[in-house]
């Protein structure tokens, strides 16, 4: 006995004090030392039987809480046992159980290295297919226990027990979800090797609910839960049991039975991926495929018959053979299902439907080949009452439905169609069906007689009746198509046979649905003419109603069948009998609640699959009726099972819709006192304030009255203030457990007020409850799901509100109503998705979301539902089958549905769209199906037709694309986005506003027009008055108030369609901004012009209600006095009103009602429609009066709020061009827009809002307006110059109205602030622009800045005043004859005289003679004339008088300025070939592009028919006529538009030209398509070079004509033609990729063919096309640099026109701009793409003139891609160890064309100086012939020539060879000895070699510091300086080259640099010297250099 209790005192002493749960815990450190316990027990109680101690845990207090206590229990068990806890006691029978669980939790919660249960080999297996370490789940990471059929079976005993069943499934979900493969494994195998044990029915219901998990886990696709390791778990299954395999995914496709087609494709294919992972995959095909269920075998078998995998024929003849009719109806069941469905098999792509077309032929046609003794067998049935029907006919039915459905099966069943029956006993019974009809038609025997026979023949068990019955029902439908040429008596007895089958149910399934259809057809043919029976339609029609008049007591049985009779024209009209029959019945059918079903065996499904689509032709072309449209017939529906449900909404809802609450129930209010106070409190929260007034609440109230205070919140608050639920949110939060009543009183009252909502009859039609229903939504998501807290079902069931809102029609406000709930799930951690509750939701919106001609707005509200949530629509299963279940609507005037009603033919005149009726308006019918589809983006409808997108934005738009924004923000977003945001805002508003004006004008008017027609007996004068001031009234108020809040509104919505939930950057809100402020001012007036008109709509609606009273007063009176004068008393008799008593005679009423003078009052009520407003920018125009005379002109008052609002909108449009001018919007001005810009048309409409003449107080107000322009001014800052010229610009318009602006602006800039030099510099700015303005006085301005200077003593305004005039003057603002007393000031300082310190005069006397030398220069040039910015801009001058200054010769220069003439003339020649009418004939066409173009621009179709129109016109086939197309077609748009600025020069409307361009792309892409990839491509290039070359010559030919004519040419039209063609012909296209190279080049070639030199007045337009991005870079880009000569070519055009006229000092202001672009095109190709200029640097210098030393050193710094320059200040840095030095640069310019008459003797010179006489007669050779010039080009080429000789001797000599000794430097010496020019155009040669580390730059740097080093004469060493210098005193880039030669010229003492006199000989010399040398070396080398200069100096 001792021995028994030392293990179980150890078991219950030991663990009672070491587990937790006593008075001190072991883990805290305040209890036992585990280790020293550890010890204590391995050392004393080694001997114990520890098995023993293991079965004692099992008492009471025994209790494992976690596995930390689970880990101690183990360490010390291990510590005295030596091993681990046997599993056998621990699985084993305990008397206290939750023990036992509680230690079985612990032990599956640890993983395997902390306890490893002990397995055997198939346990072990079982546990190898967990998932990988780490990837399994922490709640279940011991798969090695849950592989233990011990441990299994254990916790299946246990969950027997109540108590513990909810832990043990809760352990099972862990399992689940952790490692459910060993799981599956294990618990298949203990269900197969439980065998007879007592305990094998334990845990049975848990057993079957974890197989139920499992199987659809690991058989069925499941994208929410993947398994990790599936492959391995089945893999192992099928080792366990192959049969086990087998039956899961039986039973994985059973259970997708009631899904739809692609659900049960994507099991199959599922099943058949898994299938091939097992282990022997063909075993398991074989399995699979000989099954006992057939239908999951013939899927299988169709889906690898698809992959090719499977030959399906023989497998199907195979089953046939084996598995008789069961298999044969199990194929056709499947068929009948998915026939429908079945589309061409794809082997390439995933399998897309169950049953392929294919599949379906190959089935067909093995059904039709089956024996004769199988086909007359009965499919099998379940039910009793005989009715059965053959295989043969079932088949017959299945082939009709697949044959409609899919005619071209018809072609493979007829090459398999078996041959005609030749058995003799085939033969036999169709000689005796035949025989029976024979019998019927020669009244043998009666109908009846014939129906009982077919009755006993369908249940006989003779087979020879069966197919008697079969080959009779066969013949009578085959004769269906021959019926209308039956006789009169035989079609009758026909019709009578046929519709007492139906009657006598002798068809039923398909035959059923063919026989009814064909009975459908027949009675929508025509009925005879009256008097005829001949007609065959009317025939059919007879046949028809023959056979419905036998069966239409079952008409009942199908109530659609029967909707779609009644529908029949001609039945309505001349059977009204009939029609009120079959109404009759279907109501009866509907209000019957029982299920009257037509007797239907097991093939059900076959029968309700199969439907016919109404534009199926049964028995081909026969049953067709050519004079019925197939539009108009509905779908014919096959008897099915009559839904007679009535659709109810309430019941099943929950507590909030159904509970029987009192309304009227009052909650018990607080006292008065406290009411207020919290009414207060609440009225005065805030997000500042909402700790501290919900303290106060606290002191304030009881909770016995928060059911008061929660009403009130919810019914005034939270159902009204979307806004504000936050702000309640926290302050509910904040009251903390005070606030829980109030919450569940919230609640309470939400419940409440949402069922109250619900059930409102108006909620489908109040805008204003349906508000609040989602506002309360939206609370409810909050206070609930985003708090983790759920919605119960049994309080509201938000799944089943949604179906019943789809059966009664209230989706419209259910949907956003539960919306709104589920927003709240993104912010919860429980509801977020894929939380299986919300997921359901989800799939029901899903399912809804696909509903037909469901409302565009319900299906947004689940688009932004998903949006928020972050899920994709498409990635949600639809509950499409549950959705099926419920009773489907009637669409017809259902607010949840738009459905098109019948089309009506439209209006002349285009008429706004109506947004007077309920918000639920329904879109208007027509036959355009564009503008259809546009109305459903929106409920009011065609809405999208009138709003405008702004073409202004295309350069936001283009902006926010390279900026690749998150935002969709493209044209196509905003044409969506747009129209719905307008008509939003236009819905949320419109009822208040409307009420509020209809409320007021009609009161107002009601009064009025009561007194002033008090004694008007005429009702219909006072009727015409009332209606013109009520609308003139609501509209104009209604006008008045929507304005503000319509802006406001519409760029709220719009704002969330474009950005939804996205978190944007600064940058891209700011896009957003702009985007939304420029739509919604855009389409403001048409909102408001919508309001209006349904404001004026309702108010002549109302006045009359309000005025009907009198009017029939006055015409009853009129009626019986007979004309009687008429006295309203109610008026003129009310003694106690004080009008009209009180009035003035003139108006109060008079005897016999109101003059017509008096009337006239009223009728100027009359308000003409408003016209449109103008485009953002552009002011509208008076209307002119046609009719009268004129009168004077009225003045306008002053409108300072327009002005006030032309401000405002000038800067928005001013921030909207600077953000996309992005980092260049420093360099835009507004010299720079074009006349039609809506800054230049903003400030032109100020002139409209104030007149010319204006009061004292209108004066002050605007001075004092302007005065607030003048300050802002000193806000901005000097990187936004346009903004500054826009505001000046601006106070110029208004000094225009009121002169007194220009004298006291002279006041006001001399307090503008001037403190630091920012200041200053703004300041000088805006006097500059105020003088050029005219606003400023120069004279004043001079009086004040001499004054400022104080005569010299203040160095600040000298500086300052300095600056000015210079600037002033440069810039031709000013001459110095404006400010004399400035100028003498400037003159005194120069010269000493002044009064300015000596520190001042010597500062500033360079400066201030730099200005006058500037000045006396300016002085004699003449001032060139200014140039507008219209179409003469940027016409620089031709070359005329400077041609001879040109390195072109004169024979160039001459061929290329009479390029244009010569063209001209030869396209005279073309047009005089043209016919007569050709010109016409082309502008038809246009006319017909256009209209193409604007109505159907995406209709491929339309397209292609406008193109077959212009090759019948014979462009595209002929040369001749194509040319002549495209010739005409360019003069004809480019005339036009030149017409369309009415010849003032002013803005051009270019849509012409833009929709003609669309044109030419289309014909290059759709035409020439014949032949080779190669033929099509070359075709296609030779088509765009004719028709570029066509443009090109039509704009030369204009060019030539006006400048014959001396007029101005305008080159914006071609402009834009050329431009628009560039960008659709180079912007990236799969059919243009391929062809880019030849694109391009064509492009560039007519880019030269038209250059500056050949069109001057081309020039700037041109330059913009050759650097446009779509263009240049697209040349540049080219595959292996093909695209760089044609770009070398064009560059080298550009600067040979400029070089003539940068050779002049002055050059004219165009010549400016041009060289300004010039310059930015040569700094972009700097920066990315400098190889280029590298590579044709010789060549581009070589058109560079010598004065433009800037723009050959930009060329000159090119640096080619990936070279590193070393920094070439770095202290002795050795060049000659630099890598790159070694290595030539590549050249691509043409070197020797300028040597070719010197190129042998120079060669043979170079070569062993043969000819020694060479040298001495090189010079003379240099010149250009005939001339004294020296040729740059040919010195240029020599230069790099010799060098490149130099170079290779150098590199290549056997013998070391100096410098000096080479005949290269001979040479290049020689050239020293030219005179001044011609030395300086070699040594700029030289510098022009001086770029980046080479072996050019290396060679050039030492010839030109040996060329000074060696030169005797002086003057060649002060000449390579200044070359030198020239180049370095410029802004950057420098030359790398260049500095590296000049550092080591001036550092080295060799050269002695600063002896030289010309270093010292000014001294502005040599501070230009020694500032060089500050720049151009380091710190050291400045103070060593320097230090030599001074003491030179010295």
């Amino acid at each position: 006995g001792r021995e028994g209790d030392s293990p179980s005192g150890l078991s219950s002493s030991l663990l009672g004090s070491l587990l937790p749960g006593r008075d001190h815990d072991v883990l805290d450190g305040s209890g036992w030392n585990l280790s020293v316990v550890s010890q204590v027990i391995s050392r004393d109680f080694a001997s114990v039987d520890w098995a023993v101690v293991a079965r004692k845990w099992d008492f009471y207090d025994f209790l494992i809480r976690d596995t930390v206590q689970f880990k101690t229990l183990l360490e010390l068990y291990r510590a005295g046992a030596q091993r681990e806890p046997p599993i056998a006691v621990i699985t084993s029978h305990w008397q206290y159980q939750g023990a036992q669980c509680s230690l079985l939790e612990a032990m599956l919660s640890v993983p395997p290295t902390v306890y490893a249960c002990e397995l055997d080999e198939a346990e072990m297996a079982d546990a190898a297919t967990a998932p990988p370490k780490g990837q399994i789940q922490s709640s279940a990471p011991n798969p090695r226990c849950w592989a233990s059929v011990a441990v299994l079976k254990r916790l299946l005993v246990l969950s027997d027990t109540p108590s513990l069943a909810k832990n043990i499934r809760d352990l099972f979900v862990k399992g689940l979800l952790g490692c459910p493969e060993v799981l599956l494994c294990s618990l298949v195998r203990f269900q197969l090797n439980q065998g007879s044990d007592l305990m094998a029915n334990s845990g049975k219901q848990m057993k079957n609910e974890l197989m139920r998990e499992l199987i659809p886990l690991f058989f069925k696709p499941n994208s929410s839960h993947r398994v990790q390791n599936g492959a391995a778990a089945c893999r192992r299954l099928w080792a366990i049991s192959p049969n086990t395999v087998t039956a899961a995914c039986i039973e994985a496709w059973r259970s997708t039975a009631a899904e739809g087609p692609p659900v049960r494709l994507a099991a199959i294919v599922h099943i058949i991926s898994i299938v091939r992972l097992l282990p022997s995959p063909e075993a398991a095909i074989s399995a699979l495929l000989n099954g006992k269920d057939a239908e999951f075998s013939i899927a299988i078998a169709f889906v690898m018959a698809d992959k090719a995998d499977f030959h399906l024929q023989p497998w199907l003849n195979e089953r046939i053979n084996t598995g008789g009719v069961v298999f044969c109806t199990a194929l056709i069941t499947l068929m009948a299902k998915m026939y429908t469905t079945a589309s061409p098999r794809d082997t390439t792509a995933e399998a897309s439907t169950l049953v392929s077309l294919e599949n379906m032929a190959t089935s067909l046609q093995v059904l039709h080949s089956l024996d004769s003794t199988l086909l007359g067998q009965n499919m099998p049935t379940s039910r009793g009452d005989g009715n059965h029907i053959t295989i043969e006919i079932s088949i017959k039915s299945l082939t009709d439905a697949c044959l409609s459905a899919h005619p071209s099966l018809r072609s493979s069943l007829a090459q398999s169609a078996p041959p005609a029956p030749s058995t003799p006993g085939e033969a036999l019974i169709e000689e005796m069906a035949n025989s029976y009809f024979q019998k019927i038609y020669t009244s043998e025997q009666s109908i009846d007689e014939i129906v009982e026979m077919l009755k006993r023949f369908k249940v006989s068990s003779d087979s020879r009746e069966n197919k008697i019955f079969a080959c009779m029902i066969r013949n009578l439908f085959d004769e269906y198509r021959f019926f209308s040429r039956y006789p009169e008596k035989e079609l009758r007895i026909t019709g009578i046979l046929f519709g007492t089958l139906i009657k006598e149910q002798l068809v039923n399934s398909i035959t059923l649905g063919i026989a009814l259809r064909y009975v459908l057809e027949a009675l929508r043919r025509p009925p005879s003419p009256p008097g005829s029976t001949t007609s065959s339609s009317g025939k059919m029609f007879r046949f028809g109603m023959f056979a419905l008049e036998q069966f239409k007591e079952r008409l009942h049985e199908w109530p659609q069948y029967c909707s779609h009779i009644v529908q029949i024209p001609h039945l309505k009209d001349g059977y009204t009998d009939l029609v009120s029959e079959i109404e009759t019945a279907m109501a009866e059918s509907q209000s019957r609640n029982a299920r009257n079903a037509a007797p239907q065996g097991n093939n059900q499904e076959v029968i309700s699959s199969i439907k016919n689509d109404q534009k199926t032709k049964v028995n081909g072309s026969a049953l067709s009726n050519p004079s019925t449209s197939t539009n108009e017939r509905p779908p014919v529906a096959t008897p099915q099972v009559p839904d007679t449900r009535i659709a109810e909404f309430g019941p099943k809802l929950g507590r909030a819709v159904n509970s029987k609450v009192d309304e009227d129930t009052q909650h018990e209010a607080p006292p008065d006192a406290v009411l207020d106070r919290v009414q207060f409190l609440i009225n005065n929260v805030s997000p500042s304030n909402v700790e501290q007034k919900s303290h106060e609440l606290k002191d304030m109230l009881e909770p016995q009255y928060f059911d008061w205070l929660g009403h009130y919140l919810v019914v005034k608050r939270i159902s009204a203030q979307p806004n504000f639920h936050s702000l309640y949110l926290a302050f509910l939060d904040h009251l903390g457990d005070y606030g829980k009543g109030l919450i569940e009183s919230i609640l309470s009252s939400v419940y409440f007020n949402i069922g109250k909502l619900l059930r409102s009859p108006k909620i489908t039609t109040s805008t204003s409850e349906r508000s609040l229903l989602k506002n309360l939504g939206s609370w409810l998501g909050q206070i609930t799901i985003a708090r983790n807290r759920p919605i119960l079902q049994i309080m509201l069931d938000c799944k089943e509100l949604l179906f019943q809102g789809y059966e009664n029609g209230r989706l419209i406000a259910v949907t956003p109503f539960v919306a709104k709930i589920l927003e709240g799930a993104k912010s919860s951690i429980v509801f977020r998705p894929p939380n299986p509750w919300v997921m359901g939701l989800l799939g029901v919106f899903r399912a809804l979301y696909s509903v037909e001609d469901l409302k565009m707005n319900i299906k947004f509200e689940v688009e932004v539902l998903c949006k928020n949530l972050g899920v994709k629509l498409e990635d949600i299963t639809p509950k499409t089958s549950a959705l099926a279940r419920r009773i489907r609507p009637v669409k017809e005037r259902n607010p949840d549905f738009n459905m098109k009603s019948s089309m009506v033919p439209p209006s002349n005149t285009k008429s706004l769209p109506t947004a007077a009726q309920s918000p639920d308006i329904k879109p208007p019918t027509g036959p355009d199906e564009k503008s259809s589809s546009r109305d459903q983006q929106t409920v009011i409808p065609n809405l999208a037709a009138y709003v405008t997108i702004n073409s202004s934005l295309n350069q936001l738009l283009q902006q926010s694309q390279n900026m690749k924004i998150a935002v969709n923000l493209t044209e196509d977003s905003l044409k969506v986005s747009v129209p719905v945001a307008v008509d939003r805002a236009i819905r949320e508003i419109i009822q208040p506003v409307v009420e509020r004006s209809v409320t007021i004008a009609c009161i107002t008017t009601k009064e009025v027009v009561t007194k002033d027609f008090a004694t008007e007996s005429d009702e219909n004068k006072m009727h015409k008055a009332a209606q013109l001031m009520v609308a003139n009234l609501a509209g104009s108020l209604a006008l008045v108030t929507c304005r503000d809040p319509l802006r406001s509104s519409v760029s709220t919505h719009l704002r969330q369609l474009l950005t939804g939930s996205e978190k944007l950057s600064e940058q891209e809100q700011n896009l957003v901004e702009q985007c939304v402020a420029i739509c919604a001012t855009d389409n403001l007036e048409l909102g408001c012009k919508l309001i209006e008109k349904a404001a004026t709509e309702k108010a002549v609606r109302d006045v009359d209600e309000a005025i009907a009273g009198a009017l029939t007063a006055r015409q009853k009176h009129r009626e019986q006095t007979g004309g009687q004068p008429y006295f309203d008393m109610a008026v003129l008799g009310n003694s106690n009103q004080r009008y009209p008593g009180a009035l003035p005679d003139p108006l109060r009423p008079q005897r016999g009602g109101l003059r017509p003078e008096q009337l006239r009052v009223y009728e100027a009520f009359q308000r003409m429609p408003r016209p449109a407003a103008p485009p953002a920018g552009q002011p509208g125009s008076p209307v002119d009066v046609a009719d009268g005379p004129r009168k004077p002109p009225v003045v306008p008052p002053l409108n300072l709020e327009a002005l006030s609002q032309i401000a405002s909108k000038l800067d928005s449009t001013v921030s909207s061009l600077l953000a996309s001018a992005g980092s260049r919007a420093s360099e835009v001005t507004l010299s720079m827009l074009p006349s039609d810009h809506d800054v230049l048309q903003l400030l032109s409409a100020v002139a409209q809002v104030t007149p010319k003449s204006l009061s004292p107080a209108e004066k002050r107000s605007v001075l004092a307006f302007a005065q607030g322009i003048f300050r802002r001014l000193y806000e901005l800052d000097l990187s936004e110059p346009l903004r500054l010229e826009t505001l000046v610009a601006l106070l110029e318009r208004i000094n225009e109205s009121c002169p007194q602006l220009g004298q006291d602006l002279g006041t006001w800039t001399t307090y503008a602030p001037t403190d630091t030099e920012v200041q200053r510099k703004l300041h000088r700015t805006v006097l500059l622009l105020l003088v050029r303005s005219n606003l400023v006085s120069s004279q004043e301005l001079d009086g004040f800045l001499s004054v400022s200077a104080d005569h010299g003593r203040n160095p600040v305004w000298i500086e300052f005043s300095l600056l000015f005039i210079r600037t002033a003057f440069l810039e031709r603002i000013a001459s110095p004859s404006d400010f004399p007393k400035l100028m003498d000031l400037m003159t005194k300082i120069a010269d000493g005289r002044s009064q300015a310190s000596p520190q001042v005069t010597q500062s500033l006397r360079k400066p201030i003679l730099r200005m006058l030398e500037e000045v006396r220069g300016a002085s004699t040039s003449p001032v060139p004339p200014a140039v507008s910015s219209g179409a003469s801009a940027g016409r620089p001058v031709p070359p005329t008088s400077t041609e001879q200054k040109s390195v072109l010769s004169p024979t160039s220069m001459n061929n290329l300025t009479n390029g244009a003439r010569k063209v001209a003339a030869s396209v005279e020649q073309f047009a005089s070939c043209d016919h007569p009418n050709s010109k016409q004939q082309v502008t038809s066409l246009l006319d017909s592009w256009i209209r193409v173009h604007a109505e159907v621009s995406s209709n491929e179709k339309a397209l292609a028919q406008y193109l077959q129109l212009l090759q019948q016109f014979g462009v595209g086939k002929s040369e001749e006529h194509t040319e002549r197309f495209l010739r005409l077609s360019t003069q004809i748009v480019v005339d036009a538009v030149k017409t369309s600025s009415n010849g003032n020069g002013k803005a051009l409307n270019y849509t012409v030209i833009d929709i003609y361009t669309k044109l030419i792309p289309l014909l290059f892409r759709y035409m020439n398509g014949a032949g080779s990839s190669e033929q099509v491509s070359t075709k296609r290039i030779a088509f765009l070079n004719k028709g570029l070359g066509v443009i090109v010559r039509c704009l030369m030919w204009d060019f030539e004509n006006k400048r014959k004519s001396g007029g101005q040419w305008d080159q914006r039209p071609w402009f834009r033609l050329l431009l628009n063609l560039t960008i659709d012909m180079n912007s990236p296209d799969p059919v243009f990729d391929t062809m880019k190279a030849g694109i391009v080049g064509v492009f560039g070639t007519a880019f030269h063919v038209i250059q500056p030199l050949v069109v001057p007045g081309f020039a700037f337009a041109w330059v913009e096309l050759v650097s446009h991005r779509k263009f240049l870079p697209n040349l540049l880009l080219l595959e292996g640099q093909k695209g760089w000569n044609v770009a070398h070519q064009l560059l080298v055009d550009l600067l040979l026109f400029l070089e003539p006229h940068l050779k002049r000092i002055d050059m004219t202001d165009p010549i400016k701009k041009l060289y300004e672009g010039t310059l930015r095109v040569l700094l972009v190709l700097l920066h990315d793409f400098p190889s280029f200029l590298a590579g044709y640097h010789l060549s581009l210098c070589n058109v560079i003139p010598d004065n433009c030393v800037q723009l050959r050193n930009v060329i000159l710094s090119a640096v080619p891609k990936g070279m590193t320059l070393p920094d070439p200040f770095t202290p002795n840095l050795k060049i000659d160890s630099l890598p790159e030095i070694a290595q030539s640069p590549a050249i691509l310019s043409n070197i020797l064309g300028p040597l070719e008459s010197l190129r042998p003797e120079l060669e043979g010179f170079l070569k062993d100086r043969q000819r020694s006489d060479f040298v001495a007669a090189l010079l003379p050779k240099l010149f250009k012939s005939g001339k004294g010039d020296i040729d740059a080009a040919r010195v240029n080429s020599l230069v790099l020539c010799v060098g490149m000789h130099g170079i290779n001797r150098l590199q290549n000599a056997q013998v070391p060879q100096t410098l000096g000794q080479t005949p290269e430097l001979e040479i290049l010496q020689k050239l020293m000895e030219l005179d001044d020019q011609g030395r300086y155009i070699s040594l700029n040669a030289i510098a022009n070699q001086l770029r980046y580390p080479s072996s050019h730059t290396h060679y050039f740097s030492c010839v030109m510091l040996f060329l000074f080093s060696e030169a005797k004469n002086l003057g060649v060493k002060e000449q390579i300086t200044r070359v030198l210098l020239e180049r370095l005193i410029l802004h950057r880039p420098h030359p790398w080259g260049l500095l590296i030669t000049f550092i080591e010229l001036i550092k080295n003492q060799r050269y002695q640099f600063w002896s030289h006199p010309f270093t010292r000989c000014a001294t502005e010399i040599e501070k230009v010297f020694e500032s060089v040398a500050r720049s151009c070396m380091a710190p050291g080398s400045q103070r060593s250099s320097l230090a030599i200069v001074g003491e030179n100096s010295k």
